[in-house]
């Protein structure tokens, strides 16, 4: 059975897949950036290539550690799912036991081609227009998205979004992930939306309109100077999207970065700083 659904801005068009399978990946990636579809990604179960005669890299995705080897355009991901880029699109080949970390850097891989850059950061939006806070795990960026939250900010992602050369950025994550005891001290009227708990203990929030849009209008980046040079700006740009693993992904991420530097502010904030820095790039009046 052939299933077609909507990833930015590509058609998925998967066949063969355990239907289970088939609903988690369109649960997670089934966000269009709305607009025509101008690429298209293939999906097919079936025995993946021989690995290439190359030493694999390491490659660490959330929890795991992947082995990944790479060829140009083609990624083998672990040895049970192989991604090839081509002009307008991708096909990925998959056996059943393909891991989470595989298919996170598929899609990952398939869409950087396509010119779509991953953004590692707690995305606010208010009328149309978002900020993006950034930086290391444990930086913060999930409390200042909660704060925010709790003077009535739209959350369109908390770590995972996309962010096109044109600003275009869509949200691609699910729920808002916090302490309880954060949750009462700063949205204590987020606690009846609760859905659970992550692995970690942390309360599940679910969001209001995953895969949201908005134009983002700045970057903030914890541990970045307030007032950063030019090459500091490119750098921390780089450590939120990511390193590109295929030829034309790298290709196309650089001229992604290229294009957003001119028009995107990209600030140094402090954890204190950045809810007044977010309001402000957003138009928001201060209280």
């Amino acid at each position: 059975m052939t299933r077609d659904w909507t990833s930015l801005n590509a058609r998925v068009t998967a066949s063969g897949l355990d239907a289970a399978l088939l609903g988690a990946l369109r649960g997670r990636w089934g966000y269009s950036a709305g607009g025509p579809l101008q690429r298209e990604l293939q999906i097919a179960q079936g025995p993946v290539p021989a690995v290439p005669h190359l030493s694999p890299t390491p490659v660490a995705v959330a929890d795991q550690t992947l082995s990944v080897w790479a060829d140009g355009d083609a990624l083998w991901l672990g040895e049970k799912l192989h991604l090839e880029v081509r002009e307008r699109g991708a096909t990925i080949t998959v056996t059943p036991d393909a891991s989470e970390a595989a298919w996170t850097l598929a899609f990952v891989e398939a869409h950087r081609a396509g010119g779509w850059l991953p953004l590692h950061a707690s995305v606010l939006a208010h009328a149309g227009r978002a900020v993006a806070i950034t930086g290391v795990s444990g930086a913060g960026k999930s409390t200042a998205a909660l704060r925010l939250a709790g003077t009535g900010l739209q959350v369109l992602a908390e770590d995972h979004a996309w962010v096109s050369p044109e600003r275009c950025t869509v949200g691609f994550d699910t729920h808002l992930r916090a302490y309880e005891d954060s949750v009462r001290r700063f949205a204590p009227h987020l606690l009846p939306q609760a859905v659970g708990h992550d692995v970690h203990g942390k309360l599940l929030l679910p969001l209001t309109r995953p895969g949201g849009q908005a134009v983002l209008s700045a970057l903030l980046a914890f541990g970045l100077p307030a007032h950063p040079t030019a090459a500091e700006r490119v750098r921390a740009l780089w450590e939120a999207t990511g390193v590109p693993l295929t030829m034309t992904g790298r290709q196309r991420s650089a001229a992604g970065v290229t294009a957003l530097l001119p028009h995107l502010p990209v600030l140094g904030t402090a954890r204190e700083d950045a809810l007044e820095l977010t309001r402000t790039h957003l138009n928001i009046a201060s209280d």
